[in-house]
């Protein structure tokens, strides 16, 4: 895993996400994310070179998954006008369980 992705996986994991670890089960919160052309400045704002940078940091948490989500993501970054070649930034934050 490269330095960036470690930063990034422990950041999230300190901040308790269940796909990360069991502690955020037990919170009832969910990882999720917006992709945006800024920084929201927060300490689960990250910044990913390209589509497939980040996809590379997607599968290394939920390898299989991320083909089925990759369309999703390529009109996501179409939608607000950004290239899929160029940087973006992905700001993280946990939805309470329903």
């Amino acid at each position: 895993m490269n330095e960036h992705f470690k930063t990034i996986t422990e950041t999230l994991i300190k901040e308790g996400f269940p796909e990360l670890t069991e502690k955020a089960a037990q919170q009832g919160q969910l990882l999720d994310f917006k992709i945006t052309p800024y920084s929201l400045n927060t300490k689960l704002s990250f910044k990913f070179d390209s589509l497939a940078h980040f996809i590379e940091f997607l599968n290394i948490h939920n390898p299989g998954e991320v083909q089925e989500k990759e369309a999703a993501l390529k009109s996501t970054l179409m939608e607000l006008d950004l290239n899929v070649e160029e940087f973006f930034w992905v700001n993280f934050f946990g939805r309470k369980v329903e």
